[in-house]
């Protein structure tokens, strides 16, 4: 992205805030835990409630990455029918496990709480992510 680009894309306005919310079914009493571990997300999406509503209607995302990775980064989504939790998080989980090999990082205590969307003053999506230890 040429500077040009980047400085027409900013400031960033908040426009949702997508939760992942999984069925505690491993609980007496039931009830939900509001985050998804990440190295486990494959387990953890047939728990995962509302999995298959598109949350980003969009057909273009930016994923921006800045932690715990050394050398932060970002990826472009593209999906004809926008961004449900479930095809969010197994991009993500992918992303996250190619980049805990070429850094050497552990993802097996990162959870993911939640996705800040924000829309630029061009009119693109850019998405941080909410990880908690």
């Amino acid at each position: 992205m040429n500077t040009a680009e980047n400085n027409n894309q900013t400031p960033k306005n908040l426009v949702s805030i997508v939760t992942f919310n999984v069925i505690a079914a491993k609980t007496a009493g039931g009830g939900f835990i509001p985050w998804v571990n990440i190295a486990n997300a494959n387990e953890e999406i047939l728990n995962l409630i509302d999995a298959d509503e598109i949350v980003i209607p969009e057909h273009e995302i930016t994923v921006s990455i800045d932690y715990p990775s050394l050398n932060p980064t970002s990826f472009t989504l593209f999906s004809s029918i926008g961004f449900s939790r479930k095809s969010l998080l197994i991009e993500i989980r992918e992303k996250f496990l190619m980049l805990s090999k070429e850094e050497s990082f552990e993802i097996a205590g990162l959870d993911l709480v939640a996705l800040d969307v924000y829309k630029t003053n061009s009119g693109k999506i850019e998405v941080t992510l909410d990880i908690d230890l």
